[in-house]
Parts: structure tokens; sequence; C-alpha cells
């Protein structure tokens, strides 16, 4: 059942992929035959945009990687429109760099308030996670994370990875009831090790990434239903693993 769901998940996302291929596809061949389209139409801006409204409507407009791309495609593209008196591609990276600023700034546990000072402080760093913190915030940018979580009453948190990746160790850790992780992968990747009696169940959106079950099969006859690891999030050009050891 856990296998069904993860193999539909990852239909779902070639095929969000193959349908933004063919709308870009159908862009050029109508530019190559020479009708009154505009241009920026078809640009990469407008994709950005599309696919940061696309996220928005899935997630209820909540956190930062929609805004994101957004405001990247909305600002590049309004220098295309309105021809500004100066070249806006000298600066995609530093806007590229505010953008991922906003999405930290955005990340929320998920209770919908914002991260205080001294979760985002504590997750710069590679150490262990106390038992005492039953919620996590990560954030990896352009970098590296390993994380061990030993709560034994462990209730979820955040984790994003934009240009980065991160190790997530929950092997230590017990969850009661349904947990929510909210798993967000923009060029980068998280792995994920769960015990291998939790039940994993997965609605991660994902547009030229994937979300994959590493877990053993020999592993997943000893689940319990009553512990439930929710991810939710985003996964583009991206990758998110979970993995079980015995």
């Amino acid at each position: 059942m856990i296998k069904d769901d993860f193999v539909a998940r990852r239909k779902r996302g070639r095929g969000i992929g193959g349908i933004i291929l063919i709308l870009i596809g159908t862009g050029l061949l109508l530019q190559r035959l020479d009708l009154n389209i505009p241009g920026w139409v078809f640009s990469w801006q407008m994709i950005l945009i599309v696919i940061g409204l696309a996220l928005g409507f899935k997630h209820n407009f909540r956190g930062g990687p929609w805004f994101a791309m957004m405001a990247v495609g909305g600002i590049f593209l309004a220098g295309e429109i309105m021809h500004w008196p100066y070249n806006t591609a000298r600066f995609i990276w530093p806007v590229v760099l505010i953008a991922i600023g906003i999405t930290a700034l955005f990340k929320r546990h998920n209770d919908g308030y914002f991260t205080d000072a001294r979760y985002f402080a504590k997750d710069r760093t590679s150490s262990d996670i106390s038992a005492d913190d039953d919620t996590i915030n990560i954030s990896s940018c352009f970098s590296g994370l390993e994380k061990v979580v030993t709560s034994k009453n462990f209730k979820g948190g955040y984790v994003s990875n934009v240009f980065g990746g991160t190790d997530l160790n929950l092997m230590q850790a017990d969850i009661n009831g349904i947990v929510t992780l909210e798993v967000t992968a923009i060029f980068g990747g998280c792995e994920i090790v769960v015990p291998a009696n939790w039940t994993v169940k997965v609605d991660i959106s994902t547009i030229m990434g994937g979300v994959e079950e590493k877990r053993p099969a020999a592993l997943l006859g000893s689940i319990d239903k009553d512990k439930v690891l929710l991810l939710k999030g985003s996964c583009i050009f991206g990758g998110v693993e979970i993995k079980s050891f015995a």
C-alpha cells in the first residue's frame, strides 16, 4: 500500500513535468509560426511565475518557495515588458539571493507562526538535536547539514533545502499519532531515515524532482498504523529519499 502511494506520487510528478515540457514546446512552436504572440508569454520568467502560482495554490500560499519564484520571475518579466533603461540580467544573482533569504524568513512551524530566532540560530549548526526538542526547523542554503533527533515525542517541523542538502536521522525518535514534517527541496535534496515500524505518507508536490521510498520491503511487515509521519511540501529540481535500517 505504501509502495503504491509512492509510485502514484512519482507518476504524478512526472506527469506535471511532462505537461510543463509540452507547454514550453508548444510555446516555442507557436513562436516559430510567426503568430502575433508577445515573446514574454513563453519566457523563462513566465514559467517561474506559473510554477510559483501553482505551488501557492497547492499549499494555500503558505511558506516561501512560491513567493520567491514569483518574485524572481515577476521582477525580470517587468524589466522586459516595461523596457527598463538597464540590463536586468546583471541583477539575477542578487535577486536570487534575496529570494532565498525571503524563503528562509517565511519558514513556519506547523501551527503557522514564524520561526523564532533561537531555532533559526540553533539549526545552522551540525550538532545533534536534544531529546527536549520536539520540533525542528532546519534551513540548508548552499550547504549540507546532518541532524539526529532523539525526542520521544517528536511533533514534526520544517526542513528547507535550497541548493543544499540535509540528512535527517529519526531512528532514535518516537511519535504518537499523525506527525507532519514539511519538506522543501529546490535544487537540493533531503534524506530522511525513519524507524522501520513507522507509517510514512507523502503529500509532496514534485516538479522535475522526485520522492523515493528506499525502505526494504522486509522491514515493512511490522508497521504501526498509529505512528504516522506525513511528509508535505515541494520538490523542484530536487529529491527526497526515505530510508530505514533494521
